[in-house]
């Protein structure tokens, strides 16, 4: 087939704290009767270039939940962070709500070093409110309240200085016929962008062209951006 799911990589960097994330996701979907399932595939890396050591990390999946009614939306699945050069890892799992009963959001965790092969640290709570952590000693404390953690709004250029393919500019009519609920003209909007792009690729397929990427590289199957924070700061490569 022509199309495929598309890859989305992203990159983002604090500056003062010297901390860089790199990472790549494309989606499977599903109906599951009056939900639909979203299978995030991919992986990140997040880098502390002062301890020069790497964190990859996995992403739950998403779910819509009672799409017919009042639609909400969770996270469920099982995520890892694996650090080799400190030896520390997490396994953290996101629950669905069940059935019947049971509380949204919930989210627990096992945090441990490859020293020993029990958790030095168990966390549970909300993702979206409160965790605790449980420690070896049985000291408890809140590890983190998301609830307090500032919002900061994203800043992006106006719709017409962006490029045509960039995605605020090339998805505007879809976006504002969701916004006014007019489903039919979204959709026709929607499908005349993917057929434009499956026409497109048909065409560079037949001439033997590849689409040339702006900001990142394929690098044995992880998609990197170019010009990381280590890398603008000279120390891409060093030891």
């Amino acid at each position: 087939p022509l199309f495929r799911s598309p890859i989305s990589a992203f990159y983002a960097e604090n500056i003062d704290k010297r901390i860089q994330f790199n990472a790549h996701i494309y989606t499977k979907s599903k109906f599951l009767g009056l939900a639909i399932g979203v299978h995030n595939i991919g992986q990140g890396c997040i880098r502390l270039l002062e301890l020069d050591e790497d964190y990859v990390i996995t992403f739950p999946n998403g779910y819509g939940r009672s799409i017919l009614t009042v639609p909400w939306m969770e996270l469920g699945g099982k995520v890892t962070i694996v650090c080799k050069k400190s030896g520390y890892s997490a396994a953290i799992e996101f629950h669905c709500k069940p059935f019947y009963g049971g509380k949204r959001h919930r989210i627990s965790g096992e945090i441990n070093h490859s020293s020993s092969k029990k958790p030095f640290m168990k966390l549970e709570g909300e993702w979206n409110g409160v965790m605790r952590a449980k420690y070896e000693n049985g000291e408890e404390n809140v590890f983190i309240d998301t609830r307090v953690i500032p919002i900061w709004s994203k800043r992006v250029r106006a719709t017409h200085v962006q490029a045509e393919n960039e995605s605020r500019k090339l998805w505007k009519e879809v976006t504002t016929n969701l916004k006014a609920t007019k489903i039919d003209a979204a959709t026709s909007a929607k499908r005349k962008i993917e057929d434009k792009q499956r026409s497109e690729a048909k065409e560079r397929k037949a001439t033997g062209e590849e689409w040339q990427q702006k900001y990142f590289h394929l690098d044995d199957g992880l998609w990197i951006y170019n010009t990381p924070l280590e890398k603008r700061l000279g120390l891409a490569g060093k030891d």
